[in-house]
C-alpha cells in the first residue's frame, strides 16, 4: 500500500510541475507579446504605413480641400479630387469643384477614363522615389504639375522627411490607430514654399509656352502677363517668409494590415500684416483610401 501511495504523490507532483512549466511558458509568450505590441511606437506604425502604400500596386483615394480666412469664419470654394493608382507607379488624378463631382457622381467616369470640360486631369509617373507629372502623350514636363501637392501618397512620403513629433490618438476607432503627425514649424514652412513656388514656375512655363506659340501678337498681353507672374511670384515669396506655418496631420490605420485608411490635414498660416492685424489662412484637407490591391 505504501509503495501505491509513494508512486501515486510522485505522479501527482509530476503533473503539477508540468502545469506550472505549462502556466509559466504560456504566461512568457503573453509577456513577449504585450512586449511587442509596446515596440510598436507612433513612429514605427506611420513609418511602416508609409511604406506599405508606397508598395500596393493598385489603390484609390478620393480627396476634399477647402480654405477658411480667419477663425471662425465660412469655408471658401471648396475643392474635390480623386485618384487611381496602376501598376504600382502610374497615377491619374482628377480636380474640380464639388458641384462638378456631385454631377459626374461615383467613379465610373474615372475609371472609363472619361471626364469634363470643367475638370483638371493630370497624370503622374513614379521614377526614382519620385512623381512626376506627364503631358499629353506621356513626355515628362519640366516642372511639376498643380495637382502635386494634393498627391497624398507623395504627401505622406514627403512627410516622412521633415522634422516632426508624432504620438497616438487615444480617440482611434476599433481595429485602427490614429496617429498625429505635427511637423517642425521650420521644416512645414520650407516643405509648403518648395511645392508653392514649383507651381508658380509651373504657370511661368505655360505662359512662356502661349508666347512661343504666339510670337509676334500681342505682345503687349505677353508683357503684361509676364509683368503680373514677376510680382505674384515676389509678393508669394515675401508673404511666405514673414509667416507663420503650423500643419497638424491625423492618419488613420488600419491595425490589421498596417495601411492608411484616412489621412486628414489643418494647416495654418499667419502672418503680420503693414498695418500691423494679423492675417489667418487654414487649408483643410481630407483623404480616404481604398481598394488596395
Amino acid at each position: 500500500m505504501f509503495g501505491i501511495e509513494q508512486a501515486d504523490d510522485g505522479m501527482h507532483w509530476r503533473k503539477q510541475w508540468v502545469m506550472m512549466v505549462f502556466i509559466f511558458v504560456v504566461m512568457c509568450l503573453l509577456s513577449g507579446c504585450a512586449l511587442m505590441g509596446q515596440q510598436n511606437t507612433p513612429e514605427q506604425i506611420f513609418k511602416r504605413a508609409v511604406a506599405g502604400i508606397a508598395g500596393k500596386e493598385m489603390l484609390t483615394f478620393t480627396g476634399r480641400t477647402g480654405v477658411r480666412a480667419g477663425n471662425g469664419l465660412p469655408m471658401l470654394k471648396q475643392f474635390k479630387y480623386r485618384g487611381i493608382v496602376r501598376n504600382h507607379d502610374e497615377l491619374v488624378m482628377d480636380w474640380g469643384s464639388t458641384e462638378v463631382f456631385r454631377k459626374r457622381g461615383d467613379y465610373a467616369a474615372l475609371k472609363k477614363g472619361k471626364f469634363g470640360q470643367e475638370k483638371i486631369r493630370a497624370r503622374f509617373v513614379r521614377q526614382h522615389g519620385k512623381w512626376n507629372a506627364l503631358a499629353s502623350g506621356y513626355n515628362a514636363l519640366a516642372g511639376e504639375g498643380m495637382l502635386d501637392r494634393f498627391n497624398p501618397i507623395q504627401e505622406l512620403e514627403e512627410l516622412n522627411t521633415l522634422n516632426k513629433t508624432i504620438r497616438m490618438e487615444a480617440s482611434a476607432a476599433r481595429g485602427t490607430w490614429v496617429v498625429r503627425i505635427e511637423p517642425e514649424p521650420t521644416s512645414a514652412k520650407r516643405w509648403l514654399k518648395e511645392h508653392l513656388m514649383k507651381e508658380m514656375r509651373t504657370i511661368n512655363d505655360q505662359i512662356v509656352i502661349l508666347d512661343t506659340k504666339h510670337k509676334g501678337s500681342n505682345q503687349e498681353v505677353q508683357q503684361k502677363l509676364n509683368q503680373v507672374w514677376a510680382q505674384s511670384y515676389e509678393e508669394l515669396n515675401r508673404q511666405l517668409d514673414h509667416s507663420v506655418v503650423q500643419p497638424v496631420y491625423h492618419l488613420t490605420i488600419d491595425r490589421q494590415t498596417g495601411l492608411p485608411l484616412k489621412l486628414s490635414s489643418d494647416c495654418r498660416i499667419s502672418r503680420q500684416e503693414a498695418n500691423e492685424e494679423m492675417h489667418e489662412e487654414e487649408l483643410i484637407t481630407k483623404v480616404a483610401f481604398e481598394g488596395y490591391k
